[in-house]
């Protein structure tokens, strides 16, 4: 390869890429770019590319050049992520001549195509999955255990808590508040699922089409300005906090019958019980903390651990169910 950083860097952004930070630690004067495509949830992770100055003993173990070009893909990348980074090493050896080495395929073998694609819909229910259940999976992990003896005695807390103590620990307090954080996630998620099906499935848009209700002028405004979107005024004529309103979305939008989907016994901690049930219980006692100001000082982690395995159940039954009724390849 024959260029300078300054060919390199204007090469890449002929490409789309964009300068960045990045976490790595390049040698002094590395410029590093980014790629991503938001169009039709095209992207999960991008394409990163680091221009960097080759030291003496690469120059001579790798090239003579100066400078030299680094692609990276992350392991969650799409198939459209891939194939932007080998059109980018396609398109670098056409202009500039040279070779590359791909650290799982070898010398000048580039990544294959991936191959189960995803449609628009499971891309954007994948990314969207993805973001909401990893979000409950972190506050899980990060949940505080009972402290109040253990600040009390500067010794971890027993097993064996009288319940009149363990009542007055201050954990349970956030266990409590995050009762509503489990349901804003699942608000999230159905909202956005809702979102992203009007956008792509025919018959809605058909039925979209054939819309005669009002827009507020506030709304028209916001569609000027592409700060809302035609779905988003959609999914605001319906309660995502409700199942009752949930299940009339997907079912007045899509023909989905939440009621249906929920209507089976399944296992959550220790106890087997209606997905529905669960869920409206949920919802009723979030209803209390946010509404009442209902402090539960009998809820324990065990509790909250549970609540926070439902809201990922519900989510990952939801989408089984899309995969399943519509052959979207989804999750992973």
């Amino acid at each position: 390869m024959h260029a300078t950083r300054d060919d390199l860097v204007a090469f890449l952004k002929s490409q789309g890429y964009v300068p960045c930070g990045h976490l790595w630690d390049w040698p002094k004067g590395t410029v590093n770019l980014h790629w991503f495509e938001p169009a039709h949830f095209a992207s999960f992770d991008g394409v990163e590319a680091s221009v960097f100055p080759l030291s003496g003993e690469e120059r001579i173990k790798h090239s003579p050049c100066t400078w030299a070009l680094h692609t990276r893909t992350r392991a969650g990348a799409s198939e459209h992520d891939r194939a932007q980074q080998n059109q980018t090493i396609r398109a670098a050896r056409k202009e500039f001549g040279g070779s590359f080495f791909n650290d799982w395929h070898g010398k000048n073998r580039y990544t294959p195509p991936d191959a189960t694609k995803r449609t628009p819909i499971g891309r954007g229910l994948y990314l969207l999955h993805m973001q909401v259940v990893e979000q409950l999976k972190n506050v899980k992990f990060a949940l505080p255990h009972p402290i109040l003896l253990a600040a009390i005695n500067g010794k971890p807390a027993p097993s064996d808590v009288p319940e009149f103590i363990a009542r007055v620990d201050p954990a349970r307090t956030v266990y409590n508040a995050l009762v509503p954080f489990a349901v804003a996630a699942l608000e999230h998620f159905f909202s956005n699922a809702f979102k992203i099906l009007l956008r792509y499935d025919k018959q809605a848009r058909i039925r979209l089409a054939e819309q005669n209700k009002k827009v507020e002028f506030a709304d028209a405004l916001a569609l000027v300005e592409r700060a809302k979107s035609i779905e988003d005024i959609v999914a605001e004529w319906y309660s995502f906090q409700r199942i009752d309103s949930i299940h009339r979305a997907f079912s007045e939008w899509f023909g989905i019958d939440i009621w249906r989907i929920l209507r089976q016994r399944r296992r959550v901690g220790k106890r087997i019980g209606w997905l529905e049930r669960r869920f409206e219980n949920l919802i009723n006692f979030r209803h209390g903390i946010v509404h009442r100001f209902e402090v539960n000082v009998e809820f324990e982690r065990s509790d909250i651990v549970e609540l926070l395995d439902l809201s990922i159940l519900l989510i990952d039954t939801f989408t089984e169910h899309i995969e399943t009724s519509r052959g979207e390849k989804v999750r992973d």
